[in-house]
């Protein structure tokens, strides 16, 4: 009948979207991002922090050059490709300096387990673990650097993860609290 609430049949928009995306506060000047593929220069943060114990995301090359996946501090430096060398607040796979062949169409994911002490992050190419970082601390969100041409293209879940999940891990879910 609809008297009240609207015709039965109309579906509602969403009042949240659950899946996260890319902060256009917290990037820098040189990124560019349609969607959720990054492009240009410096580094750019999820536009939420990571709060569940154990949480995956992940990331396709698609153009070669210098790119970083991992996770960080708001604090963290966002004109460069973020390191570990280079930010204490950023924890990466950085491709120039893992030394661990990434190719176009490879898909790097990032599995970030806050459910142990100490805090570990684990990065998996083609389904294997290929590095890892311990001891991450403070609120952390997702974070992707570009630079020489790379272009990166996040997935927080949106559409089917490429590799799969890490058993125990799932998407990261948007916290509500935080939105950027």
């Amino acid at each position: 009948m609809g008297c009240c609430f609207g015709k039965g049949d109309e579906e509602l928009p969403p009042a949240f979207d659950p899946v996260i995306g890319l902060s256009e506060k917290l990037k820098s000047g040189g990124v560019h991002v349609a969607g959720n593929v990054i492009s240009g220069s410096g580094s750019i943060l999820g536009d939420s922090p990571v709060l569940q114990d154990k949480a995956y995301f992940e990331a396709t090359l698609q153009q070669p050059g210098s790119f970083a996946i991992g996770v960080a501090t708001r604090d963290a430096p966002l004109d460069e490709v973020l390191s570990q060398e280079k930010a204490p607040t950023a924890w990466t796979f950085t491709n120039k300096l893992q030394g661990t062949p990434v190719d176009v169409g490879d898909v790097i994911g990032c599995a970030l387990d806050q459910g142990d002490y100490p805090v570990q992050v684990y990065f998996y190419i083609k389904g294997k673990v290929v590095h890892q970082i311990s001891g991450i601390r403070g609120e952390v969100l997702p974070a992707f650097s570009v630079d020489d041409g790379a272009v990166l293209e996040a997935n927080f879940g949106g559409r089917e993860y490429s590799q799969g999940v890490p058993a125990g891990f799932q998407g990261i879910i948007k916290s509500i609290m935080s939105l950027l």
